[in-house]
């Protein structure tokens, strides 16, 4: 190190900087058998975390590998990375698209999530149940603010459920078929 204020910062500088095609960067510092993280922009936007290199410590910088997938009725059928280090429910149905008018009801959307086993606490704070399904109004006030305020977790699956005037146009579409099948013969 050249000097005792060289910084996980300077470190990157001295580098080149981080390689503008990953997404969501994220930094690792490993010192003796601890590891510390956070991404990029966080490190960029809060320089009291810029912290100053000691002797054998390693810093990695990599793309954010978490994801989160979204099916049903959403805008977008897809897994798709997280784009910062804390995403909302408002955020997920932002990159997935939103909820199409036409497919989608906006009282339905839906985030699965599974539990580790060793994170189940019957009878204590945490969760209960291994799968856990949370129902999210985007109809309500109520329900706009959870959504703003719930966090997605890496590999949760955002289930937006169809819209109930989808299924009756589709029996009306099926029904004025059959009608339109019986006058041909």
């Amino acid at each position: 190190m050249p000097d005792r204020n060289y910084t996980v910062l300077s470190l990157i500088a001295a580098g080149g900087g981080v390689d503008g095609g990953l997404e969501n960067p994220q930094i690792r510092l490993q010192r003796g058998s601890r590891v510390y993280g956070t991404s990029m922009s966080r490190l960029y936007a809060e320089p009291n975390l810029d912290t100053l290199l000691q002797s054998g410590d390693q810093v990695i910088v990599k793309e954010d590998d978490r994801y989160f997938l979204s099916v049903g009725a959403a805008g977008q059928e897809a897994l798709h990375p997280f784009t910062r280090d804390v995403l909302s429910a408002m955020d997920a149905v932002s990159i997935i698209g939103g909820v199409k008018d036409s497919r989608a009801d906006p009282q339905g959307v839906l985030i699965l999530r599974e539990y580790p086993a060793s994170a189940l606490s019957p009878g204590v704070r945490g969760p209960r149940n291994q799968r856990v399904i949370f129902g999210l109004d985007l109809t309500s006030a109520d329900g706009l603010f959870s959504a703003r305020n719930f966090q997605v977790m890496p590999q949760d699956l955002v289930y937006v459920t169809e819209s109930p005037v989808t299924t009756t146009q589709t029996i009306f579409g099926l029904i004025g078929a059959a009608f339109g099948l019986a006058r041909q013969v």
